[in-house]
């Protein structure tokens, strides 16, 4: 799959779809052609293997101010299935992939046309649109809704998996790149020696550094 170690590709894309397809091509996926709802839930398989545990999204009830958590992780999302929508015989629109995104035009409108045109298989029947491409959206992105533990009422909070995956192994690379500076400092290893430990136990003597052992 992938460990911590892998995560450096992060830094070398400057955009959240370079950045996402990177990760995806260094966990073993093909993903260029993988489409963009089956590549959130590999991101949160990723995310478990790095981490070895789900993202967690804190919720605050509008109604009474209580605070609950949700885990979004591979066994708490629905499994993807591919989806398209027909328009005739042999035709229609599929889900878009990551290369599908690649290179659009910056303009919103072009950009959709164009991303209608790559994932429109054979001769449709009518044109398609931008309603066809919302229908065959499969990404674990758009509003969570959960019920509050304590009131029973309806708590709703945007969600963007693709997002929250990225930022979350940043911060994983951060704090790494915090533990080795840690150790380098304490210790005089070198970078490679620092890098070769397992990350378990690189953390393990950075705590014991920052807590003066």
């Amino acid at each position: 799959m992938i460990d911590q170690r892998a995560l450096g590709v992060l830094r070398e894309h400057p955009d959240e779809l370079a950045q996402a397809t990177a990760l995806l091509a260094a966990a073993g996926y093909d993903a260029p052609r993988t489409a963009l709802g089956a590549g959130d839930r590999a991101l949160l398989d990723v995310h478990r293997a790095v981490t070895g545990r789900d993202l967690e999204l804190t919720l605050t009830c509008g109604a009474c101010d209580a605070v609950s958590s949700v885990l979004l992780g591979p066994r708490t999302v629905p499994p993807w299935e591919p989806r398209s929508v027909p328009l005739g015989p042999g035709a229609g629109v599929r889900e878009p992939t990551y290369a599908d995104l690649a290179g659009l035009p910056p303009d919103v409108d072009v950009a959709t046309e164009e991303l209608l045109r790559r994932c429109t298989v054979g001769t449709p029947s009518r044109a398609a649109t931008a309603d066809d491409i919302d229908a065959v959206d499969t990404t674990l992105s758009g509003p969570l809704v959960a019920v509050c533990a304590e009131c029973g009422a309806t708590v709703e909070s945007p969600v963007d998996v693709q997002r929250l995956v990225l930022e979350s192994l940043m911060r994983v690379l951060d704090d790494a790149d915090v533990e080795v500076h840690l150790l380098a400092r304490t210790y005089g290893w070198d970078l490679a020696t620092i890098e070769a430990l397992p990350p378990d136990r690189r953390s393990r003597f950075a705590w014991l550094v920052a807590e003066g052992r």
